[in-house]
C-alpha cells in the first residue's frame, strides 16, 4: 500500500467495544461469561428496536474500554448468517499471556469449540475459534500489562481485553488512508497482505489490522458476525467535533445518541466497515453499583417509560 500521512495526534484512545450479531441469549451468556470468563456488565435491550431482543455487554470487572464485547441478540428473528467477505470485520482478537494458548485450547475444546493454530502474527502465536453462534475469534499470546480482575479463572490465563480486530475492506487502500489521514491512526507494521494500525498507543486494545482480499465474496451482515467497532473519545464535545470532521470528509454521520452509560456516533468508513465513536460518561455505575453490574435490566432514561412492554417482549433467559 502507498504511504499515507498522519493528520497529527489523535484524540482517539483505542477500541471502546466491538459488537456482534447472534441468535441465542442463553448461548451468548454461556460462552462469554462461563467459557471466556468475562463479566456480564450490562444487560439491556436493542435500543434501536427495544422489543426485538436482548443486548449484552461483557468485559473486565470495571467494564474498561478495550475489554467490552457486546452482542445484539436477535432470537427468533429471520436473519441469514453472516458472510465474512470483502467489506466486513472478519475477526475479533483477544489478548492472553504468551503461555496460555494450551490452557485455552483445552478449555475451548471441552466447551465444544473447534480450535486451530494460525500462523504467528507479528511474532505472536494465534489460536482461532468461534463462539457458539459462529463469531470468528482469536486469542493472541502477547505481552500485556492490563490486569482484568476477573473471577473463576487463574490470573495467568485470564483474557485481558482485546488485542486487535481484523478488517477486510472492499478497497483496503482507501480504508488505510482514511484511518491514518482522518482518524489519526499510525501504520506500525506490515506483514504480507496485513497492515497493522494503532491509535492512542501501540499496545493491545489499540490496534486494527487491515487485510487485502482481492477475490472472494462481498461481506454481508448477519447472525454470527461482527457488526461494528467502537473507538473511545473523551467527551460528547469531542464527538461533535468529529461529526463535523467526518461529515466534511464526505461521510454520513449520526448525531450523538445517548445509550445511558455512554454516547454513540456511527459512520461507515471508505471500504465498507461500520465504526462508532463512544465516550466514557456517565459510565456503567450510573444505574448499578460496581459490585452488582449486570443484575438488572438496564435502560436509558428515554426508554424507562416503556420498561413493562420491553420486559414482556424480551425472550426468557436464566441468568
Amino acid at each position: 500500500m502507498a504511504e499515507v500521512r498522519r493528520r497529527g495526534p489523535s484524540p482517539i484512545r483505542g477500541i471502546h467495544h466491538i459488537t456482534g450479531l447472534v441468535g441465542s441469549a442463553a448461548n451468548d451468556l454461556r460462552f462469554y461469561r462461563d467459557v471466556l470468563g468475562l463479566r456480564l456488565i450490562k444487560k439491556t435491550c436493542n435500543q434501536e428496536n427495544p422489543t426485538s431482543g436482548w443486548h449484552f455487554f461483557f468485559g473486565d470487572r470495571l467494564g474498561s474500554p478495550g475489554t467490552i464485547m457486546t452482542n445484539i441478540i436477535l432470537e427468533g428473528v429471520p436473519m441469514p448468517k453472516t458472510v465474512e467477505g470483502r467489506g466486513s470485520i472478519t475477526d475479533v482478537s483477544y489478548s492472553v499471556s504468551p503461555g496460555s494458548l494450551d490452557y485455552w485450547r483445552e478449555r475451548l475444546t471441552a466447551a465444544g469449540c473447534a480450535c486451530s493454530d494460525r500462523p504467528a502474527r507479528f511474532g505472536d502465536p494465534v489460536l482461532h475459534f468461534r463462539d457458539f453462534d459462529g463469531i470468528s475469534s482469536e486469542l493472541v499470546g502477547c505481552e500485556d500489562t492490563r490486569m482484568p480482575e476477573l473471577a473463576d479463572l487463574p490470573d495467568e490465563h485470564q483474557i485481558r481485553g482485546f488485542h486487535h480486530a481484523t478488517l477486510a475492506p472492499r478497497i483496503p487502500e482507501l480504508t488505510v488512508q482514511f484511518l491514518v489521514g482522518v482518524l489519526g491512526f499510525e501504520v506500525v507494521a506490515t506483514e504480507g497482505s496485513r497492515t497493522r494500525l494503532a491509535v492512542g498507543g501501540n499496545e493491545p486494545g489499540k490496534l486494527i489490522d487491515v487485510v487485502e482480499r482481492r477475490d472472494g465474496p462481498w461481506g454481508r451482515h448477519g447472525l454470527g458476525g461482527l457488526h461494528h467497532i467502537a473507538l473511545t473519545v473523551d467527551s460528547v464535545g469531542d464527538m461533535e467535533k468529529w461529526t463535523r470532521i467526518l461529515a466534511g470528509a464526505g461521510l454520513i454521520v449520526t448525531g450523538a445518541r445517548d445509550r445511558g452509560w455512554f454516547h454513540s456516533t456511527y459512520f461507515t468508513v471508505p471500504g465498507g466497515i461500520n465504526m462508532e465513536l463512544s465516550n466514557l460518561d456517565p459510565g456503567w455505575t450510573v444505574d448499578e453499583e460496581i459490585d452488582s453490574l449486570g443484575r438488572i435490566l438496564s435502560l436509558p432514561k428515554h426508554l424507562e417509560a416503556h420498561r413493562t412492554a420491553i420486559e414482556a417482549a424480551l425472550p426468557a433467559v436464566e441468568f
